[in-house]
């Protein structure tokens, strides 16, 4: 999957288990911690693909990571999340 840098950059996640680290600078974003998920379909046997992201915010600096999730974590969004 791909994500967006603040400064325009693409980041590409590789497989799971690995974190892909990319460093840029950011204006009018409070320092801080933010996290979230991004899950899009996928032709895969899950069906799903989803990277998880942490956003470290310090004095107009920003170190994003990014890590896919593991095929149990798919599963386990999967049943956590159908429809009644």
């Amino acid at each position: 999957m791909i994500y967006t840098a603040p400064d325009g950059h693409i980041i590409e996640s590789l497989p799971y288990p690995e974190v892909v680290i990319y460093d840029c600078k950011c204006e009018e974003i409070v320092d801080g911690i933010y996290t979230s998920i991004e899950t899009t379909g996928a032709a895969t046997e899950i069906g799903i693909q989803q990277i998880k992201i942490k956003r470290k915010v310090d004095n107009n600096n920003m170190t994003i990571e990014i890590v896919m999730s593991s095929d149990k974590e798919l599963i386990e969004y999967q049943n956590n999340n159908k429809l009644i």
